[in-house]
């Protein structure tokens, strides 16, 4: 506080102003019963002083100060109150946000050691898709998933080195990964292919590419046809064309696979919060993890499930910041009854 440093047990009805203490300045001063220093935020207090009264609380004439009112309270920040010698600030593999960054730079920490962000190259594959900004023709569809991914890729921090347009032919989907050197990324993720249909070469290209397959599909709604395989120190997945897929499957596996690979703690967190609305049994026999939005409301938070007609809905991920997780069978649940749901936001 900006105003007058005394000592604590000094009960004198008045002090005479000795000195004045400015932040910045080292200080020898030393107080005597019956004398103060003025002092301003941030300076160190003098050798003798242990209160700081606020300046609207004195009165001031001449080089004398007598205090309007005076409590226990020090309005004195002490060294080491926040961290001492040995304590852990950040542990290994916390994310560096600006908080972890500004500490960092308050313990003069100015090289910390960092993971490498992991690097993303991206294919997204149908001869039905156009660019955005293109008229669709008849049988055809505005590519969604390019944008997706882009945002959903940003938003963890990982880096996308490629993002490219295939047509559906297994060869050249092949030739292009192999065009990106293998040493400029660490994650390969295909968009649509993910089926058992004709046309759905995503586990044909990964293992052309020496990629061993560890699944081919999940017990997952939405996002059941997911391929998951590795090469070495490289991931790869085939994700459901259907962007809604791409949302969940992202939430659940893919980002827990990124952070895995840059050595970061899990994002991944389950929180039980009230429904703000009617959560139907739509699940079946399949695990669920289901779009919602997470609002704080009367004190505490609650979730409501966000409505979408099929996994190519999105208008269904509109404000989604969280996915409702539902195990397979579980019967509907009213308004008021709690779910877990899957945070969104890593912070």
């Amino acid at each position: 506080m900006d105003g007058y440093a005394v000592s604590f047990e000094d009960g004198s009805e008045s002090f005479a102003v000795v000195g004045e203490i400015r932040p910045g300045e080292a200080t020898d001063l030393r107080l005597g019963v019956g004398e103060c220093a003025r002092i301003f935020t941030g300076a160190p207090m003098p050798v003798g002083a242990s209160q700081v009264l606020m300046q609207e609380h004195v009165k001031c004439e001449g080089s004398t100060m007598t205090p309007l009112s005076r409590d226990n309270t020090r309005h004195v920040r002490r060294r080491g109150e926040d961290a001492r010698v040995g304590d852990v600030l950040l542990r290994a593999g916390m994310r560096l946000g600006a908080a972890e960054m500004s500490l960092l730079a308050q313990v003069g920490a100015i090289a910390p050691r960092v993971s490498q962000q992991s690097r993303v190259v991206h294919f997204v594959t149908g001869d039905e898709l156009v660019p955005p900004y293109a008229t669709p023709g008849e049988g055809q569809i505005r590519d969604s998933n390019s944008t997706l991914v882009a945002g959903l890729l940003a938003e963890v921090g990982a880096l996308l080195v490629q993002q490219r347009h295939c047509h559906d032919d297994l060869s050249a989907l092949v030739g292009e990964v192999r065009a990106i050197p293998e040493t400029a990324w660490d994650v390969l993720l295909i968009s649509g292919g993910a089926s058992v249909g004709d046309y759905d070469f995503g586990a044909a290209a990964l293992t052309q590419l020496g990629f061993v397959i560890h699944f081919r599909s999940v017990n997952l709604r939405p996002g059941k046809p997911l391929v998951f395989a590795t090469r070495g120190r490289q991931a790869a997945f085939v994700i459901p064309g259907n962007p809604v897929s791409h949302f969940v499957v992202f939430h659940v596996a893919i980002r827990h696979a990124l952070e895995r690979l840059e050595g970061a703690e899990a994002a991944w967190e389950l929180v039980s919060v009230a429904l703000d609305a009617e959560l139907s049994a739509a699940t079946g026999d399949r695990e669920a993890f289901l779009p919602a939005h997470v609002f704080a409301s009367g004190g505490e938070l609650k979730v409501r499930p966000l409505g979408w007609r099929s996994s190519g809905d999105l208008c269904g991920l509109v404000s989604a910041n969280a996915l409702i997780h539902s195990l397979p069978g579980e019967a509907a649940r009213a308004a008021g009854a709690h779910v877990n749901c899957l945070l969104l936001d890593r912070r």
